[in-house]
């Protein structure tokens, strides 16, 4: 049986609103909630409070254990009730999140000016008053002793939440770049230990996505559609969540979001559509501080001695004494101490991040009012609070990319100048991220005139483009979002240029040449709601379609007996990821042991081509088909399986068959598995596609469709826990029921709610 894993760290904010000030719903919260098919809830309130009240309880309902867990987190309460954890990962967690607790920096930013960007609005502020109050409503009423998933239920950890923890939870963030680092640094002689390792950077953590976003050019209507297909993790808080969103002649829009948050992330109104993909930008940076060489908590700026603001903070601890660190802080932010940024009598590491505190739930208010794309840029602009690209159309057939949140205000020629170290210049050159030199102000981040906080970058100084036939975002960079009109001048900060694109970008470019062309097998050109989700749905895998058939031709020349058997189960295989494909497994492993060797460079000339053909004389080609076979055979699953034998999702007592691949092999409904098991396969996915979302303007409206592959409940007990993952499994899809009429005539359910 699978285990569920509950995530330690992560969440950020999926909300927003427009005018600032403090909460001024005062009356009594009600909301009604009707669910229809596979559980999803449709919240209905004449009030932001209400409309909070109904998805915190609805939430609570479905996912409580993800969601207490969460405010443990921010909290800093893990260690305290669940113990270290493995290398000391809930201490780390806690003592990170008790700093950002004592910093006080949530009360200043609930309590600054009120035309302010920082200062979260009136309508924020109900949103998130009635989700707490909603949430807590379902713990008291349900009693922690009776919670019917037996992950938390009767853990004293469950308890109800504040308006105040909600905003804890906002600030803490989705994203949370050197934890580790933060949390353990020390100066030098204090109590040294083995220096933490490096956090990934975000492309290489369990998140990404696709998405397009087609103009009238493209589109059989000659107007706006959208795919949103973000691969975010099946386990933990980081899951997302379908709902929709009614406050009578004020709001409507319906789609998915995080389920901690009281808000549509990913989702579309009557008149634009928008999905989120994890951007290749840098949102932090690292200052190089020059200490004093009389004392290593001190650090030079401008030819004057500064020390470090000092803070201590205490975590308890289950079963032992409690911990006690010390954080220093320079003008830049937290010393930071990892492998590649030391603590040593000469040279400590300042992590600076981005300032987007609790913006979030008021950029997506604003987004959620925006008639078109022209207005959500606009609204994308004023708060510069997404932590990721956004992709979007409206109903005109106007498509839209933006990667709009605030970034450092690092331009090329600041970065080359101001990374001075040969570490500096390694990680500048080779990771992007700007390790600046901290003991001049000539080297701060720098300020637009359209920058919405000091230091980053403003909105008209980063990527976006409006186009008429297509947009597109598979976590490359920028430069490709239109094969035919790279974008081009932007500081390396934000990503790279003229460099290869991934085989899942390029198959994803692939797809639309040959939708829009009409060559793909799927009917008339341009794209309508069923040949978009059908495009997704063939499953098809660029890697083999470039290799496979020189791959078999050089297993067969080998005339290695081990390889027999791979050679014709690669021969047969119908070069898709389906639930039928024979042989599918076996090039997945060829191509994660490194065997996709190209013989024909890169040309950013030809991106979407470039590189290709399989380097036969390479000898990591037969090398990694080997090993695939080695792995195979020794876990006793035949080469030619059919892939949804082998690639499965247990829930209960079931597994479910999957269908999908690895992005890096070229696949683009990306699925991606935890560890082989013997004689089973892959019984667990780890991250992939996730909230699937197909949406097409008419003359009528919207029409919309989506499917959330993981379903909408983590409790095993619930009757929304597996069915969505089965109907993604024969690849089906759910209306997305936008309009009153639609929901009324498919409500299973109703409960209304009140104070």
């Amino acid at each position: 049986m699978k285990a569920r894993l509950m995530m330690a760290v992560g969440a950020g904010a999926l909300l927003a609103a427009c005018s600032a000030g403090t909460a001024t719903d005062t009356g009594k919260m009600s909301a009604e909630i009707r669910r229809t098919a596979y559980g999803v809830p449709h919240v209905k309130s004449d009030t932001y409070a209400g409309m909070g009240y109904g998805l915190g309880y609805a939430m609570a309902e479905d996912n409580v254990c993800e969601i207490a867990e969460r405010y443990l987190t921010v909290m800093g309460e893990r260690a305290k009730y669940l113990g270290r954890g493995e290398n000391d990962a809930n201490l780390n967690s806690d003592l990170y999140h008790k700093r950002l607790i004592a910093s006080g920096e949530l009360e200043k930013l609930l309590n600054g000016p009120k035309d302010s960007p920082d200062t979260p609005s009136a309508d924020a502020r109900d949103l998130a008053r009635g989700y707490a109050a909603g949430y807590s409503r379902f713990v008291t009423e349900t009693g922690v002793a009776n919670i019917a998933d037996p992950r938390c239920k009767g853990m004293e950890w469950v308890r109800p939440i504040t308006e105040t923890d909600y905003w804890r939870h906002q600030l803490a963030g989705q994203v949370i770049y050197q934890l580790g680092g933060v949390a353990t640094a020390a100066p030098p002689g204090a109590g040294d230990k083995a220096a933490v390792e490096d956090d990934p950077l975000i492309e290489t953590t369990q998140l990404g996505s696709n998405a397009y976003g087609l103009g009238k050019e493209v589109t059989q209507s000659g107007h706006g559609m959208l795919l949103g297909n973000p691969h975010y993790p099946w386990d933990g808080m980081n899951r997302f969540y379908r709902m929709h969103m009614t406050i009578p002649g004020k709001l409507n829009v319906v789609g998915a979001g995080l389920i901690t948050n009281a808000s549509v992330g990913i989702g579309h109104t009557d008149s634009i559509a928008w999905t989120h993909t994890v951007s290749t930008a840098r949102r932090y940076g690292v200052f190089e501080l020059a200490l004093d060489p009389a004392d290593p908590t001190k650090y030079m700026y401008d030819g004057v001695s500064t020390p470090l603001d000092k803070l201590e903070v205490t975590v308890e601890v289950k079963d032992e004494a409690p911990v006690t660190h010390a954080f220093y802080t320079s003008r830049f932010g937290p010393v930071i101490e990892t492998q590649t940024f030391p603590w040593t009598t000469t040279n400590a590491y300042a992590l600076r991040s981005i300032p987007q505190g609790l913006r979030s739930p008021d950029q997506y208010l604003a987004m959620w009012q925006a008639k078109n794309v022209q207005e959500l840029y606009a609204a994308l602009g004023k708060y510069q609070a997404t932590g990721f690209n956004t992709t979007a159309v409206d109903a005109g057939g106007e498509a839209f990319y933006g990667d709009m949140g605030m970034m450092p205000n690092v331009p090329k020629e600041l970065g080359d100048a101001c990374a001075t170290s040969d570490l500096a210049k390694k990680q500048w050159a080779e990771t992007r991220v700007p390790v600046l030199d901290g003991s001049k102000s000539s080297c701060d981040w720098k300020t637009d005139t359209d920058s919405t906080a000091p230091g980053v970058f403003g909105a008209s100084k980063t990527p976006h483009v409006f186009r008429t036939d297509y947009v597109s975002q598979m976590n490359d960079s920028y430069w490709l979002t239109n094969a035919s009109a790279p974008i081009t001048g932007f500081s390396p900060l934000f990503g790279d240029e003229a460099a290869p694109r991934s085989l899942r970008t390029r198959l994803g470019l692939d797809i639309i040449a040959k939708r829009v062309a009409g060559t793909d097998g799927l009917g008339d050109a341009k794209f309508n709601l069923a040949n978009l989700q059908g495009a997704l749905y063939q499953d098809r895998n660029l890697g083999a379609e470039l290799v496979r058939d020189d791959l078999v031709k050089a297993c067969k020349a080998s005339k290695k007996n081990s390889l027999a058997a791979a050679c014709a189960a690669l021969e047969g295989w119908d070069l898709h990821v389906n639930l039928d494909s024979k042989g599918a497994h076996l090039f997945h492993l060829f191509a994660e042991n490194g065997g996709l060797q190209f013989k024909v460079p890169f040309d950013p000339a030809n991106p979407v081509t470039t590189p290709n053909t399989l380097d036969t004389a390479s000898p990591k080609v037969l090398e990694a088909l080997q090993k695939a076979v080695d792995t195979l055979t020794e876990a006793k699953i035949p080469l030619d399986a059919k892939l949804g034998d082998v690639q499965r999702e247990t829930r209960g007592e079931e597994r479910i068959p999957i269908h999908g691949g690895a992005g890096q092999e070229g696949v683009f409904n990306v699925i991606t598995v935890d560890s082989l098991e013997p004689e089973l396969g892959w019984t667990s996915i780890r991250h992939g596609s996730s909230w699937i979302m197909t949406v097409e303007f008419g003359p009528d409206g919207p029409k919309s469709q989506g499917i959330l592959t993981y379903s909408q409940s983590t409790n095993p007990t619930s009757p929304f826990y597996s069915d969505q993952t089965h109907a993604y499994s024969e690849k089906k899809w759910d209306d997305l029921l936008f309009t009153e009429e639609a929901v009324k005539a498919a409500t299973v359910s109703t409960k209304t709610i009140s104070e």
